[in-house]
């Protein structure tokens, strides 16, 4: 089979070209707009110990964000929005607390699931949304320290 290269070449060239203005045309989406974000940290605590490991997860009332950290040995946490410990936008949060349980045996290796299942310290009311009842407001123009007592 024979084929003329130089219009080949011609028309993968014109097609790159128009590909590439396509995807620079001002009428591309920019994807949903980013809320700015006040400084978000605290401390997670389980009967009054520090809960390691834990995802703390923030819902906002108006569902515009999902805010979220995870607490170190100390219970400690920062909250990340759009990067790393930038905070949450300002708004009322219902906050949900979880910890994983899975246990790594080898590099990238999960421990498999107990025949009895699995059972976590947290209590099931604070992993939901719908069943939780701690709330939080997130302020403008301040830091952010929140105490989250679970018990």
């Amino acid at each position: 089979m024979f084929f003329n290269l130089n219009c080949s070449c011609r028309t993968i060239a014109v097609l790159s070209l128009f590909l590439s203005l396509c995807a620079c045309s001002e009428k591309s989406p920019k994807g949903p707009e980013k809320l700015s974000t006040v400084v978000v940290s605290g401390v997670v605590t389980l009967k009054g110990k520090p809960l390691a490991d834990a995802s703390i997860s923030m819902h906002h009332s108006e569902g515009k964000v999902a805010p979220r950290g995870v607490s170190d040995a100390s219970g400690a946490f920062v909250i990340s929005t759009y990067g790393d410990k930038d905070g949450a936008p300002v708004g009322q949060y219902k906050v949900t607390v979880s910890q994983s349980v899975a246990k790594e045996i080898s590099p990238g290796v999960l421990a498999p699931i107990p025949t009895e299942g699995i059972k976590t310290a947290v209590p099931l009311k604070y992993e939901r949304v719908d069943t939780t009842d701690i709330t939080v407001e997130v302020k403008a123009d301040q830091t952010n320290s929140l105490e989250i007592e679970l018990r």
